[in-house]
Formats: C-alpha cells, structure tokens, sequence
C-alpha cells in the first residue's frame, strides 16, 4: 500500500510539472444555476499545478478522516488479542510450572515409597 501511495505521489508531481504554465476554469457559480438564484455568475482561472495539488491534499485529507475510525478500532482489536495472547501465555507458563512441581513431588513420594518397602523387608 506503500508503494502505491509513493507512486501517486510522484505521477501527481509529473503532472504538476508537465501542466505548471496551464491554467484551468474552476466555476463556483454556473451561468444557469447563477440565473436560476438571480445572482451574477462566479468563475475563477487557477494555475492547474496548484488545482491539481489542491485536489490532491483534500483526497489526502479526506482519506485520513475516512480510514482513521477504522484504524483506530483495528489497533484497539488488535491490542486487545494481544493482550489475552500475553494472558493465555502467562497461564500456561504458571500452568506448566504447577505441573513440573507437581511431577518432582511425585518423583520423591516415589522414591520415598520404595525406600520405605524395601526397609520393611
């Protein structure tokens, strides 16, 4: 996804340089719409490097706002599966120390056993 980013970017900036002397018609207010509220029309010529640029930061902006709740409950998803991951872990390894314990306290019940039977004949 990276790389996709980057590469917008650099053909964005080809097409900045390409069209820097271009200038385009932005119309706010359109001749028909403009004599449908009574008002005069509204037209602007930009530079297009600096439109294309403008279009370019709002797609960014509105990109981050669109994905940023979704991330947010990822991450928050994703640290709670960590945390139950470090809590299943942490179980196991007590789990696996009790049971050790366990094992040795049965080796030496063993061995005291056997002693104990071969004292008594």
């Amino acid at each position: 996804m990276q790389i996709i980013s980057v590469l917008a970017t650099l053909i964005l900036c080809v097409v900045i340089m390409m069209n820097f002397h271009e200038t385009v018609t932005v119309n706010a207010i359109s001749n028909d719409f403009a004599q449908l509220l009574h008002a005069s029309a509204y037209s602007k010529a930009i530079n297009l490097a600096l439109y294309s640029l403008c279009l370019f930061i709002l797609g960014e902006i509105s990109a981050i706002f669109f994905f940023a709740p979704l991330y947010n409950s990822l991450k928050n998803k994703f640290n709670a599966y960590k945390r139950e991951l470090e809590r299943g872990s942490i179980s196991n390894t007590t789990a696996e120390a009790k049971i050790g314990v366990l094992e040795n306290k049965i080796t030496v019940l063993e061995k005291a056993l056997d002693e104990a039977l071969k004292k008594k004949n």
